[in-house]
């Protein structure tokens, strides 16, 4: 194997995928960059078992072909410290990598790329293409609702749902939800796969760059993004999502629509003194009033009241003040529609005219 390639799109890459390396005993060949170049394109893979990360670079240059993996970490610092837009040439010889640039060189070990376990075959079921922007919005709307290490594994982490021309993003941790949806405008086969909370930083992360066009493949076992020049595969996390649909109103009565910034600043005030064990806020809405009120353990309380459009039935419920404000941050219009359903246990929030969003807190008993 051997390849000369500039440093700066060397380092840029390297950059790019270097976050999935780990540092494991049992395992050390983790800490280890797959570099293989074939047909004229250098394809550097990084792996943390759960996650996988490819770069394919195109080189115009002279090459032979071969494969090996070195320690990730020493390449990139290595490269890092040589000059920005020099050549330079990687060489494997006898097991060693040998590395120059200009004035320095370096021979770095190796471990063989037999050894390395990155998913080269990739059968799917299912495959659709997708704007990055459209991606990252339903993600960055919903994914704050995933649980955390909950003891119902398949919570933690989000759904993705194609049914007919929709694609539907859910999360939630069993006491909120949140879901967001897009129309396709290709027909493909319909899917219902959950993607693991680190598998949804690390996707969120990668498509912190300008929009382009994302193919995404649906397997069996795993999902796998392709993003401009990289190659993004996760596993999918097994088991059966819960039934969504039976905590979504279907058919919302007249909403009542609130100030998204009043509303905000009105539970941040009244935070201050709820109780620490349990978070909770009583929210009041009568004769075109509404009002927060909070109390804790020490017999502090705290509360503010705001005008609103809403001259009803009095309404009062009791909710975890951090739920609905992770929902209010996750909102960008000026107004939003809540809606209580009848059996007064949960209430529903919508961005105002923006019913493709929805959000699901339950409430607290009384």
């Amino acid at each position: 194997m051997k390849f000369v390639i500039k440093n700066n799109i060397l380092v840029e890459n390297l950059k790019k995928i270097i976050r999935l390396l780990v540092k494991n005993t049992s395992l050390p060949i983790l800490e280890n960059i797959l570099i293989e170049i074939k047909k004229g394109i250098l394809f550097l893979t990084t792996t943390n078992l759960e996650n996988e990360i490819i770069a394919n670079i195109k080189t115009l240059r002279e090459h032979i072909p071969g494969k090996t993996t070195i320690s990730g970490k020493k390449i990139l610092n290595i490269c890092k410290n040589l000059p920005t837009t020099s050549d330079v040439q990687i060489q494997l010889k006898n097991n060693k990598i040998y590395i120059s640039c200009e004035n320095s060189s370096y021979i770095l070990s190796t471990l063989p790329a037999e050894n390395f376990p990155n998913r080269q075959n990739f059968d799917h079921t299912s495959s659709f293409y997708i704007s990055s922007d459209t991606l990252k919005n339903m993600i960055l709307k919903t994914e704050f609702a995933m649980g955390k290490q909950d003891v119902r594994y398949y919570l933690n982490g989000m759904l993705f749902e194609k049914k007919e021309n929709c694609f539907r993003s859910v999360s939630t941790d069993g006491y909120r939800l949140a879901t967001s949806y897009t129309f396709l405008k290709e027909s493909i086969n319909s899917f219902s796969i959950i993607i693991p909370n680190k598998g949804i930083v690390e996707i969120l992360r990668l498509l912190n760059t300008k929009e382009t066009l994302l193919h995404i493949l649906i397997g069996t076992n795993n999902l796998r993004i392709y993003i401009n020049n990289l190659i993004f595969t996760t596993q999918l996390i097994e088991g059966k999502y819960p039934d969504y649909n039976s905590v979504l109103l279907d058919q919302p009565k007249k909403p009542i629509i609130i100030n998204n910034n009043l509303l905000k600043q009105s539970l941040l005030r009244t935070s201050i003194l709820s109780h620490e064990k349990f978070s909770g806020i009583e929210i009041i809405i009568k004769n075109g009033e509404l009002k927060t009120i909070s109390d804790n353990q020490e017999e502090e309380t705290a509360q503010d009241k705001f005008n609103v459009e809403y001259f009803d039935n009095t309404i009062e419920i009791s909710i975890n003040v951090y739920y609905i404000l992770d929902v209010l941050n996750s909102i960008n219009t000026k107004n939003i529609f809540l809606f209580l359903n009848e059996s007064q246990t949960s209430i529903q929030i919508e961005p105002e005219n923006h019913s493709s969003t929805v959000y699901v807190i339950m409430l607290l008993k009384r």
